[in-house]
């Protein structure tokens, strides 16, 4: 492959060592041992964050990112309202089954992890990050549990579950209603 030509006083910074690190680390993503998946969990969030964003834009739904410091991720915007969803992403199974263990807060961090209140998200956007799906739910449990069997569903219907969890909070999930012509 040819190279471009590069002017003086043009050339690319060099990559901080931590992303050097990371494409090394993250290269056989998802059979990383626990330690690196630790070490690049941010890293690793985000990716479960723009899946969401992919989905979302494929299915036509207006989105906004939000801060870090709120208790959900993402805002929906439906005809019907705003919607808070917050989204966790897993990255490898227990059993036969990936399991999301809902919890806010950072293990290794200095409070910890805490249980969410009720009212800090409406829905939940569960991400199976290896295998590219997500299933959206609105049950409010502390665990939530996706078996194998259940993605081959959720990849080839990407809307279903997420038309259940409006369902759920007593959303249509569809359009506005058109102006009456009268």
């Amino acid at each position: 492959m040819p190279h471009q030509f590069r002017l003086p006083g043009f050339l690319p910074p060099a990559p901080p060592p931590e992303c050097r690190d990371a494409r090394e680390a993250l290269r056989d993503y998802p059979n990383i041992p626990g330690h690196v998946m630790c070490r690049f969990g941010k890293q690793l969030g985000a990716a479960g964050e723009l899946l969401f964003d992919s989905v979302m834009m494929r299915l036509g739904e207006r989105f906004v990112s939000c801060a870090e410091h709120e208790p959900f991720d993402r805002i929906l915007w439906l005809p019907e309202g705003f919607v808070r969803v917050q989204v966790k992403t897993r990255h490898s199974m227990t059993g036969d089954s990936y399991v999301f263990d809902i919890k806010k807060g950072y293990q290794r961090g200095p409070n910890g992890t805490r249980p969410y209140e009720r009212s800090e998200f409406d829905m939940l956007a569960l991400v199976i990050l290896p295998e590219g799906v997500i299933r959206f739910t609105s049950e409010w449990r502390n665990t939530h549990r996706i078996r194998m069997c259940e993605i081959p569903r959720l990849r080839a219907r990407p809307a279903e579950s997420l038309l259940d969890a409006f369902n759920g909070l007593g959303l249509t999930g569809g359009p506005a209603p058109s102006p009456d012509p009268a």
